[in-house]
């Protein structure tokens, strides 16, 4: 099993680039919203060579077995193998999809629907219309250009015929509601029926 992390746009090179080093192989670069952040993003996860255009440098990590294969070509290999993925979360990236998703070295998009409707102004409004119309653009986009769409699936409480839906798109990567999120919901579900059998 691997492992993703989320990265946030300040120091995201940092971040990102610690992750790697640690074992992490896949990141989630969070608010782009042009053509050259999304380049960055790539860029910040290949190594540095002429061919890969990367600025990642040969750092002595866990990822290249501590100093082993640091520089190596196994290194170059695993950089190349790391898989860039970014949210589609802001009206500017809906609006440049098409040129963000045909950069080379991209591999997944997730549509993050909650920062969608705050950057159109209706805070909270996962399900508004033109918030569900921007996802379904992202998904259809990326799919169309070979690339991977992620969703989220925002509550425990969601129907499998919503999850049908994605399916039926071809969507094939889906990522749960946070740690947090799902015991608050559970409580929240059953917490009553379990204070009622303890007093």
């Amino acid at each position: 099993m691997s492992s993703m992390i989320k990265v946030d746009q300040n120091c995201r090179a940092f971040i990102a680039q610690r992750a790697q080093g640690s074992g992490i192989q896949n990141i989630l670069f969070t608010d782009v919203r042009t053509v050259e952040e999304a380049k960055e993003c790539v860029r910040i996860i290949r190594a540095e060579t002429p061919q890969t255009k990367g600025i990642n440098g040969a750092a002595n990590r866990r990822n290249v077995g501590y100093y082993l294969e640091a520089g190596s070509l196994e290194y170059v290999k695993a950089m190349d193998e790391v898989v860039v993925t970014l949210m589609i979360e802001k009206k500017e990236a809906v609006d440049n999809l098409e040129e963000i998703l045909s950069i080379d070295g991209i591999d997944m998009v997730q549509f993050g629907p909650g920062d969608y409707s705050l950057s159109l102004g209706y805070p909270g409004q996962r399900n508004h219309p033109k918030v569900k119309e921007a996802e379904l653009k992202t998904i259809k986009t990326a799919l169309k250009n070979n690339i991977r769409s992620r969703v989220e699936i925002g509550s425990i409480d969601y129907k499998i015929e919503d999850l049908q839906k994605y399916i039926e798109l071809g969507v094939k990567d889906f990522s749960l509601p946070s740690e947090g999120k799902i015991i608050y919901e559970w409580l929240r579900k059953h917490g009553e029926n379990i204070r009622k059998s303890l007093f």
